[in-house]
């Protein structure tokens, strides 16, 4: 496998991200949060798929990052979020976008932040559905998730064959 490849470019990440939560570049850090997590969903999405899905999305979210995570979210939940950030730079996905669901906004909570706090930090917050996502959990989640992953290459050697063929093309 192209290990070093794989491991060293999700590494940098992974401090990129690190390192804009510590500096509180708040857009930036959930930008590339979400953006590593479409990266490695690209790399494990199915064989005869040029392209992830919504699906392939949802599905990897199922099996790597919410399980033990206390996240208080679903991964329909992570989607909508991912795609009113990267898409519109938005707090919640639009109705023309096509996406069916009960998804509210989600609000990112940033360090020790009561839930009494958030709620008076907006007026209109508590007439609409919300879900409060702690970031610093988030990314606990997607560290746990990553290794999750990897743990899964050692076990899956098409899904480790698939990784590295894909590694090589899309990681310079």
């Amino acid at each position: 496998m192209a290990e070093n490849l794989y491991e060293n470019n999700v590494k940098e990440l992974i401090k990129s991200i690190e390192e804009c939560l510590q500096n509180k570049e708040k857009i930036s850090c959930l930008i590339l949060l979400y953006s590593t997590i479409d990266i490695l969903v690209w790399l494990s999405r199915d064989p005869h798929d040029a392209d992830a899905t919504k699906d392939d999305f949802v599905s990897w979210i199922d099996e790597f990052l919410l399980p033990g995570s206390g996240l208080n979210c679903s991964a329909d939940d992570l989607y909508a979020g991912r795609s009113a950030l990267v898409h519109s730079y938005a707090q919640s996905w639009g109705v023309n976008q096509n996406f069916k669901g009960e998804i509210g906004k989600i609000h990112y909570v940033w360090g020790k932040v009561s839930k009494e706090t958030v709620k008076h930090d907006n007026g209109n917050r508590l007439q609409q559905a919300a879900i409060d996502l702690p970031v610093e959990k988030l990314l606990t989640a997607l560290q746990n998730a990553v290794q999750r992953f990897n743990n899964s290459l050692i076990d899956n050697r098409t899904l480790f064959e698939l990784v590295d063929e894909r590694s090589q093309k899309y990681f310079i």
